[in-house]
């Protein structure tokens, strides 16, 4: 059974688009329902996160493993670091039913929210984490975007907390202006072959040194011996 390495990073690639076009039209569903009323566009919303819930094992099924339960099982023992993306997909789709349950039960407020503003904390910090389960060449570029990534989707979070404590217009504004920059930051990355490729070493070879020289042998030593005069 052989396995393309290069399928990680393009399954990297297409989980992140999901994933961002799903907070983008969150973003977009939360800005449009600041200035009119009904539930259906929230609902949708709703419905894109655990759209993109549902695509993140598929995608991870369908291209690195060609659908095969077996190629699955040894992809995931070569790159154990995707397994975080399965819990990504457990996250969007707890936020996303969360959302559902709130925005059908019509609640501004209550539990229902909490956990909704919680699992969306939770999938910023995981943007974080995500860098170290990478080849250990590739954190300090990877590193850099998750992170802003996770601070862009926390800072959006905290800014609805905050709009349902003080009501204030332009804090909602900011939520939805900020999930929609996390989802255009996913939907811009794009994963370089080697962030999950095979880590190579190169080996040197030291040059050979020299044998130090013999001391040349004493010759006619013994000869000297003899003929040394005796006193």
């Amino acid at each position: 059974m052989t396995l393309d390495y290069g399928t990680f990073a393009k399954a990297s690639t297409l989980i992140h688009l999901a994933q961002g076009a799903a907070l983008v039209l969150l973003g977009a569903a939360e800005a449009y329902a600041l200035d009119n009323s009904g539930r259906k566009v929230l609902l949708a919303g709703a419905a894109a996160l655990l759209a993109a819930a549902v695509a993140t094992p598929l995608l991870v099924l369908a291209v690195t493993a060609n659908w095969s339960a077996e190629q699955l099982r040894l992809a995931l023992e070569v790159r154990r670091g995707f397994l975080l993306f399965f819990a990504f997909a457990c996250l969007f789709g707890a936020a996303g039913l969360s959302r559902l349950t709130q925005v059908a039960l019509d609640r501004r407020g209550g539990g229902w929210q909490t956990l909704f503003f919680g699992f969306l904390a939770l999938i910023g910090l995981l943007y974080f984490l995500l860098p170290s389960r990478v080849n250990e060449d590739a954190p300090a570029q990877v590193l850099v975007l998750h992170a802003a990534m996770g601070v862009t989707l926390l800072l959006a979070v905290a800014a609805k907390a905050a709009h349902a404590s003080l009501g204030r217009r332009q804090l909602h504004i900011a939520w939805a202006v900020l999930l929609m920059i996390t989802g255009l930051q996913l939907l811009t990355y794009r994963e370089a072959p080697t962030t999950f490729g095979l880590r190579l070493v190169t080996l040197e070879s030291a040059p050979e040194t020299a044998p130090a020289a013999a001391k040349p042998a004493l010759k006619n030593a013994g000869t000297a011996d003899k003929e040394r005069p005796a006193r």
